[in-house]
């Protein structure tokens, strides 16, 4: 097929199929609200071409240059475009959908409203690149190079992010549920306002970074430094920080509501009105914290180390604390409640009937 007879099926509405356009120029040129089927570009030129409302399904794009193209409502389904050149083009409202792109330069190019769903991003370059409100969802991202790159709003979810490189990437906002980032140095990234719910962590260095009003419920941390990082109103529910460092940690009005802390070292953190309740935080280092208005209620602190702890009103009702030190601390601590401890024993939406027969 030509090019001419390609522009002029486009413009017609007719669907283009088995077309072989290998090698061939495009750039420059504009082709919009067209459908192309098992057609090949390999080795194609689209330099600074503008697509809007194309779709591309089961479509060979290897090779092929994209530089400074634009695409707007663009969707491409299980097409392969490995080893792609997309250096400065511009995604907005567009999807590629089981779709491999791997090994593809994607450098300084900008993506809004754009997904990538079940794709190969295996070794790709983003490097510089810009994901506003968009996403990857479930794709293949080893060794995926985000150096310098912005996500704002963007997401990236159940990934193995292990071996990507991340090294300047700035992120607000930012979605990474279900992410594997363990025993990665992630020091010097800003993660504020990230949701990390369901993230691996185990081991990772997040030493000196601010997480605050972040989440990561049910996240696994375990080994993991936090030591000197700022957490404020971080919600840490069910989370597994056995063993992980918190040492001066900025962890005020934090939830660890039912979280796994035992072994951790939490000395010298911040922990005003944070809540651990029913959280099982045995043989911890508080030593020197600040648990001001703390609340412990149901938590195990068995063998924990609470000297030199500041105390104010903090609350220990019906927690465990057996073995545990509470030499030169400081302040006031309310202990158990009797009445409420009883009251708990009963679930106030269980009602048994009464019959007065034997």
């Amino acid at each position: 097929m030509s090019i001419d007879l390609l522009l002029q099926s486009i413009a017609h509405r007719f669907p283009v199929r088995d077309a072989n356009l290998d090698g061939e120029t495009l750039s420059g040129l504009a082709l919009n609200h067209g459908v192309v089927l098992r057609s090949s570009f390999r080795h194609s030129d689209f330099t600074g071409a503008a697509l809007t409302g194309m779709v591309f399904q089961n479509c060979d794009f290897s090779a092929a240059c994209f530089a400074g193209a634009s695409f707007e409502k663009c969707t491409f389904v299980k097409c392969r475009a490995g080893d792609s050149d997309w250096r400065g083009a511009t995604f907005a409202r567009s999807s590629f959908v089981e779709s491999d792109l791997g090994r593809s330069n994607l450098s300084d190019t900008r993506f809004t409203q754009t997904t990538a769903m079940r794709c190969v991003l295996a070794c790709c370059i983003l490097r510089g690149a810009t994901l506003s409100q968009s996403a990857i969802m479930d794709c293949e991202l080893t060794d995926l190079v985000l150096d310098g790159a912005t996500l704002l709003n963007a997401a990236i979810t159940e990934a193995d992010l292990r071996s990507a490189q991340l090294t300047g990437m700035r992120c607000d906002t930012i979605l990474l549920s279900e992410c594997d980032l363990s025993e990665r140095d992630l020091r010097g990234l800003l993660l504020a306002r990230a949701n990390l719910s369901g993230a691996k962590l185990n081991r990772a260095n997040l030493s000196g970074v601010d997480l605050s009003g972040s989440i990561l419920a049910g996240a696994s941390l375990l080994g993991a430094d936090l030591s000197h990082a700022t957490a404020v109103n971080t919600l840490f529910a069910r989370a597994d920080l056995r063993a992980a460092r918190l040492r001066s940690t900025d962890l005020k009005q934090c939830i660890f509501l039912d979280a796994r802390l035992d072994g951790c070292d939490l000395s010298g953190a911040k922990l005003g009105m944070t809540v651990f309740t029913r959280a099982s935080a045995n043989a911890v280092s508080f030593a020197g914290a600040d648990m001001s208005y703390a609340l412990m209620h149901h938590t195990k602190v068995d063998g924990s180390d609470f000297s030199g702890t500041r105390f104010l009103r903090t609350d220990f009702h019906c927690a465990s604390t057996e073995g545990s030190l509470f030499l030169a601390k400081h302040g006031s601590v309310l202990q158990t409640v009797p009445e409420r401890a009883v009251a708990e024993l009963y679930d106030t939406t269980r009602v048994i009937p009464f019959n007065g027969g034997c």
